[in-house]
C-alpha cells in the first residue's frame, strides 16, 4: 500500500470521526432547545481552567433541584474568559435550562456555547471534505 493511500485513509478517517461529533454537539443542542425547562438554580463557585492557548476560562458551577428528582451540581459545559460579574457570582441565583431526560446537560443565559445551526455547517462541510478525500483515493 503507498504512503499516500495509507494517509488518504488516516484524513478520512479523522474528518469522519470530527464530524460526527459535530453532529453530536448539534443533536444534543436541538434537545435541549425542543425539550428543555427552566428552572432556577444557584451558583456555588466557579472553576477556572485554561484554554488551547492557554488563557483562562471560567466556568460557573450552579446547583438546582428538578420538581421529579434529587440535588444536582453541574459545571457550565461553556466558559468564558473572565469571571461572571458581580450580578451573577457566586451564592447568586441563575436560571438553569436543562434537559429532563439527561438533567447534567444544561445551559445557562450568556453561556449558551455553539448553536444548532453552527454545528449542522460544521458537520456538513466535514462530511463534503471526508467525501472529497475519498474520492480522490479512489482516482
Amino acid at each position: 500500500m503507498s504512503w499516500k493511500l495509507v494517509l488518504g485513509w488516516f484524513w478520512t478517517v479523522v474528518f469522519g470521526v470530527f464530524s460526527l461529533g459535530a453532529f453530536g454537539v448539534a443533536w444534543e443542542k436541538y434537545r435541549l432547545n425542543s425539550r428543555g425547562r427552566w428552572i432556577e438554580g444557584e451558583i456555588v463557585r466557579v472553576d477556572e481552567d485554561k484554554d488551547s492557548d492557554g488563557a483562562p476560562r471560567f466556568y460557573p458551577v450552579v446547583v438546582f433541584t428538578p420538581p421529579d428528582g434529587d440535588r444536582i451540581e453541574v459545571k457550565s459545559p461553556s466558559g468564558k474568559p473572565y469571571p461572571p460579574g458581580l450580578a451573577s457570582g457566586v451564592g447568586c441565583k441563575v436560571d438553569v435550562r436543562y434537559d429532563p431526560a439527561s438533567p447534567t446537560t444544561i445551559e445557562l443565559p450568556g453561556y449558551e456555547g455553539v448553536g444548532v445551526l453552527p454545528a449542522l455547517l460544521v458537520g456538513v462541510v466535514l462530511v463534503g471534505v471526508t467525501g472529497f478525500i475519498a474520492f480522490e483515493m479512489l482516482l
